[in-house]
């Protein structure tokens, strides 16, 4: 039976090395003094004594160092997995706590009979939906940068809606022209809102029930931190004069105040059929201070 007091590991093993070294360096340099006192004439032994004194105490604290370097490393290690660790269970709980807020909005929707009441809660939960999927694909990641790829999230996000608004069997086409963007959480939340909402008022009012459409999203980088996005429909449209300040539209006021949220400018393009906008914003990333 292995005694408890008896420290086995590898650091305590080293330990014991390093204070060996450190006295065999400490008897060498001080029989090489005594030597040196007794005998001045022998210049050649006291300088090897000297070397190998200095060659050990060297070696001594080349192994101090290296354990703890050792120990910096994995405790650095272990901080960092239990972070990562907490984030991924934060995702997890969010997304896990909005899909149940979204099935009790469902649940709300489907037990009110005045049409128009059941329409504004079912906007209330694809937008919640549009966050989850934010939240879902960062648990999924193998990595917790808080970065998403755009372009999957954006292909996931169409197609819910459109099965969502249109149900399975329809004549909806999207077209997506996305680059491999990686953008921030705080970036991406908005932005899928601002698709979120595009996409549902051209499914529900843009494109007629039964009639061919498409949705078009486009996005590209235009500087550093500086990215583009053309998106919209090419249905039946609505007058120029309505804007977010002539409209009751809660989608059209968020579409507008979602892209001042990311610091950028929406205009609307008058020139093709449809309903169409063009979104210069920039990837905003909010900075925590350490709660250590």
């Amino acid at each position: 039976m292995n005694n408890a007091s008896e420290d086995k590991t590898p650091s305590s093993s080293n330990n014991r090395r390093l204070a060996t070294l450190n006295f065999i360096a400490m008897v060498i340099a001080l029989a090489m003094g005594a030597f040196s006192l007794s005998q001045a004439y022998n210049l050649g032994l006291a300088a090897i004594l000297l070397f190998l004194a200095v060659l050990f105490l060297a070696n001594g604290l080349h192994l101090l160092k290296h354990n703890t370097n050792q120990v910096t490393i994995l405790a650095l290690e272990e901080k960092l997995n239990a972070k990562e660790t907490l984030l991924k269970e934060v995702h997890h709980r969010v997304k896990n706590n909005l899909q149940t807020v979204s099935s009790l909005l469902s649940l709300q929707s489907r037990s009110i009979n005045d049409e128009k009441i059941s329409s504004i809660i079912k906007s209330s939960q694809n937008r919640v939906v549009s966050m989850a999927m934010v939240h879902e694909m960062l648990y999924k990641r193998d990595d917790y940068t808080s970065k998403i790829e755009l372009k999957p999230y954006v292909e996931e996000l169409c197609e819910y809606l459109i099965r969502s608004v249109k149900g399975n069997a329809n004549k909806i086409t999207t077209k997506l022209d996305i680059g491999d963007f990686k953008l921030s959480i705080d970036t991406v939340i908005p932005l899928g809102l601002i698709i979120n909402e595009t996409v549902t008022n051209a499914l529900k009012y843009g494109i007629p029930d039964n009639v061919a459409g498409e949705i078009t999203i486009n996005l590209s980088k235009k500087g550093a931190n500086t990215y583009e996005m053309y998106l919209g429909d090419n249905g039946i449209g609505f007058p120029e004069d309505v804007n977010p300040k002539t409209s009751n539209s809660l989608g059209l006021k968020l579409i507008h105040n979602l892209a001042r949220q990311l610091r950028g400018t929406i205009a609307r393009d008058t020139e093709s059929k449809g309903t169409y906008y063009q979104i210069t914003f920039e990837e905003i990333v909010e900075e925590f201070n350490s709660v250590d």
